[in-house]
């Protein structure tokens, strides 16, 4: 209770006059409240049995005096309080919403979006509400409980002690279920908190929902959510009544002996009739205080508990930043290093092992490897979102944790692989990067983005709404705004996280050559899977499983062999139309293949023209697990996951793998008719080419010699 009022008042304290208004005139309607059942004392004893009619005038004229004042009084006192609440309100939402723009990006990974939704929508009114009550109804209660205790003792002191001591009865159950009951809040808010986030999740993946058929998993999850809530509501509600029910039943004990009590004395004449009246009409205003006052103890539980859920966050460190401010023109050509840099997202798993690389000044570097090898996690390093384990990441020379993130990274335009496109106007969101842009400016950064026509092809054009998170958009078409938006800044770094990773073959051909143009006295890091995009940088870096495996130009490490010469291989022979919607896959290619390796190329030839074109557009499955199927799929273009259900009924499948152009998966289902051991899902538009089982034994039946070796090889790979 004590914690709750420190942190009210400190609330309060940039508003001291404001403050100081609402607390003298509040005092002077309490005062009136309290003080006039004393009246009725005045009134018995002093007009009406003396039947004394001046005396009557002047005790009402006073009377009515005082209760326009103080009722005045108390009309300015809500007016202040209103206004004081509202402005209090505006601070937290504001403290809260802008300490979280600062805290490291790790308390998102902490929190899940729907508990700092919660934040806003539950916890800051709670403590609104816990204000209005606790400096109204609380406040008037407790004051009125004090001064009438000692008027009780002026009239009575017997009578009085008797009232303390049925008071402390009351207050004695609700102090002994504070506890419990902060245990029980804190329970329904952290359920509550949890439900929102589900239903927040829920709305977003809604693709991946129906793709997996997941709609019944779903509803089976959140029955067993509202399960958990109900038993969390349910017992706030018990201790809720408890806290209730336990004054009620004291003061009903205390007013039938009060009752008795003091009408015994009045008989036998230890006071007078007036005093009487008096007591008991103020131990009645007394006792309803009371009753009202602990009604407030659950708003101090509830204001509690919100309290220190903020205070979690607000506890949650804010971005590390150092102190140097670079220079712009400094920036103009900047180098990047990258000293023996170690990091993991947790210490037991390390993403990144002594990378050591050099980045020399306008030139281009692409970062290339499997999903997972940690070629994301560099560019979240060198956007300054985590700081290494181990090592440096220099700019110019300067250590990044050294230098000022806002300066540096003013200098830097990003395209993420996933993109976010707020509500508001197409304009405003390609203007994000830069707020004094002119439309002039906007529109060349989109016609170099290769999407200026699309948005003037729109009704609204430049002032076409975007709606949930851009959801009237392709995925095309949210890359290309977002590449807009990084050129629009016309940064001194350009960082290309999967940059055309959504786009159709042509579309992608033309980005590039903007990249291209773009990069000319730039340093820029593109980070891409698909190594036919970036043929032409400077230089290439090749990770696998955290480490930097081999660098060069591209020549030069096809000549070399080893890994990079794997990947290339991988993604050749592999061809798309222009539309991007029709594939071919060279005999050179199939021979990569485990199960066709070793066969004649004429072979190899006829097997090539029995694949067909298949496409998926992204959040779809491509295949269901325990579904049966017959088709074996080689990925042309696009990026999959791989998933299975786990072995324990829970709802969310477990990552399998992630894969990519020129890998495959289903060749099982050439074998025979066996169900699917894992779903796959399109994370990206996927074309892939696809075989089927009756298809390819029917090149086997007309070549006997090599039918055993293919169906050999495929059983291998299925035990």
């Amino acid at each position: 209770m004590l914690i709750v009022l420190k942190n009210l008042f400190g609330y309060m304290r940039p508003y001291k006059l404001l403050t100081a208004l609402f607390f003298c005139t509040l005092l002077l309607d309490l005062a009136f409240v309290s003080f006039a059942p004393l009246s009725f004392k005045i009134i018995i004893d002093q007009a009406i049995e003396p039947k004394d009619m001046d005396a009557f005038t002047l005790i009402m004229i006073v009377l009515g005096t005082a209760g326009v004042i103080c009722l005045s009084a108390g009309i300015l006192s809500d007016y202040a309080l209103a206004k004081l609440n509202a402005r209090i309100q505006n601070d937290l939402r504001e403290k809260l919403f802008t300490h979280l723009q600062h805290v490291h990006i790790d308390t998102f990974q902490k929190f899940r979006s729907g508990d700092l939704v919660s934040f806003f929508s539950v916890d800051l009114p709670a403590i609104e509400r816990a204000m209005a009550v606790i400096l109204t109804t609380g406040l008037q209660s407790l004051t009125v409980v004090l001064i009438s205790t000692s008027v009780l003792f002026y009239l009575e002191w017997s009578m009085a002690l008797f009232i303390l001591l049925g008071a402390a009865v009351i207050f004695a159950g609700p102090y002994l279920l504070g506890r419990r009951a902060q245990a029980v809040n804190a329970d329904y808010k952290a359920q509550f908190s949890a439900m929102t986030s589900d239903v927040q999740e829920n709305m977003k993946a809604q693709k991946v929902i129906k793709g997996f058929q997941l709609e019944q998993a779903m509803i089976d999850k959140f029955h067993k959510r509202l399960g958990s809530l109900f038993v969390s509501s349910y017992q706030k509600n018990i201790i809720g009544a408890k806290l209730e029910r336990i004054p009620m039943t004291s003061l009903l004990v205390i007013n039938f002996s009060i009752i008795g009590f003091g009408s015994y004395l009045a008989l036998t004449g230890h006071i007078t009739l007036g005093s009487l009246v008096a007591f008991f009409t103020m131990y009645t205003s007394m006792g309803n205080s009371v009753f009202t006052l602990t009604f407030t103890l659950p708003v101090f539980t509830d204001a509690q508990v919100s309290m220190e859920r903020i205070k979690q966050v607000l506890d949650q460190p804010v971005e590390a930043t150092g102190s140097i401010r670079l220079d712009p023109s400094a920036m103009q050509h900047p180098a990047i290093d990258v000293r023996r840099v170690t990091f993991g997202y947790r210490p037991e798993q390390l993403v990144l092992k002594g990378i050591h690389l050099h980045i020399p000044a306008g030139t281009t570097a692409a970062f290339v490897g499997s999903s997972g090898s940690g070629k994301s996690t560099l560019v979240q390093l060198l956007l300054g979102f985590y700081e290494p384990d181990k090592g440096t990441v220099e700019i110019n020379g300067k250590d990044l944790r050294t230098l000022d993130l806002g300066s540096y990274r003013e200098r830097i335009g990003v395209v993420f692989q996933d993109n976010f496109l707020f509500h508001g106007t197409l304009l405003e969101n390609i203007r994000l990067s830069k707020p004094d842009a002119t439309r002039e400016e906007i529109m060349q950064a989109a016609k170099q983005a290769e999407i200026h026509d699309m948005i003037m092809g729109l009704p609204d054009g430049y002032e076409t709404m975007v709606l949930d998170e851009g959801s009237n958009f392709s995925g095309g078409q949210r890359q290309r705004l977002a590449i807009a938006r990084a050129i629009l800044r016309n940064p001194s770094i350009l960082l290309l996280d999967e940059a055309t990773s959504a786009l159709d073959p042509i579309s992608e051909a033309s980005i590039n050559r903007t990249f291209e143009e773009l990069s000319r006295n730039r340093t820029v890091v593109t980070v891409t899977h698909r190594l036919a995009s970036i043929t032409g940088a400077d230089q290439i870096f090749v990770f696998d499983q955290g480490e930097l495996v081999d660098s060069g130009g591209h020549t030069e490490m096809l000549e070399r062999g080893g890994f990079y010469k794997k990947l290339w291989e991988k993604q050749s022979g592999l061809s798309l139309s222009d539309s991007g919607r029709e594939a071919t896959i060279e005999a050179s290619r199939l021979a990569l293949l485990p199960f066709f390796r070793g066969l004649d190329e004429s072979v190899l030839q006829e097997v090539a023209h029995l694949f067909h074109t298949e496409t998926c557009a992204a959040g779809l499955s491509v295949i269901r697990e325990e579904e049966t199927g017959e088709t074996f799929y080689l990925i042309a273009r696009g990026r999959v996951e791989v998933t299975r259900r786990p072995a324990d009924g829970a709802s969310e499948p477990i990552r399998l793998a992630v894969l990519e152009d020129g890998d495959h998966f289903g060749e099982i289902a050439l074998l025979e008719n066996v169900p699917r051991t894992a779903t796959v899902t399109a994370l990206t538009p996927c074309v892939f080419l696809t075989l089927q089982r009756k298809k390819l034994f029917y090149i086997l039946s007309k070549h006997p010699e090599i039918d055993s070796h293919v169906r050999q090889t495929l059983q291998e790979r299925k035990s």
